[in-house]
């Protein structure tokens, strides 16, 4: 009985500091295959093949290419997040909002500069200025 309890307390505990956390974990949008993994308050996210760039805020990915966007900087107020961010290879950048609807969900919105792409089947796949991305469990 004892080590239910302290199961259920080490669960809520863990819970409330996601909650602490919003801005924190890997997040998806099935339709355009692309995800999020960002830590906007350690910033210690670790690009793949991309440690040159030391810690980071985090960083756009996709399922169908290995090409991805680093997150250089983010700003939080409250909910909202205003993240900077770069192609790998430093030739373009743009800067996007993101909203917290719930726990699980992120509204990403482009602000100005590049249009966040993907080469997917030899084709730039371009990435509407509006998305939504859930949490990955």
């Amino acid at each position: 009985m004892k080590k239910i309890i302290s199961f259920a307390c080490l669960l809520m505990l863990t819970s409330s500091v996601l909650a602490q956390k919003p801005f924190c974990g890997k997040f998806s949008n099935d339709e355009y295959k692309i995800f999020l993994q960002i830590n906007f308050t350690d910033k210690n996210i670790i690009v793949p093949d991309q440690e040159i760039f030391g810690e980071l805020d985090g960083y756009i990915g996709s399922t169908q290419c290995t090409t991805v966007w680093p997150i250089t900087s983010s700003t939080l107020k409250g909910k909202n997040a205003a993240i900077e961010v770069i192609n790998n290879y430093g030739s373009e950048d743009f800067e996007a909002s993101l909203k917290m609807l719930n726990d699980s969900t992120i509204q990403y919105e482009h602000k100005n500069g590049s249009t966040l792409k993907f080469p997917v089947n030899r084709k730039w796949h371009k990435i509407p200025t509006k998305l939504t991305f859930t949490r990955i469990k």
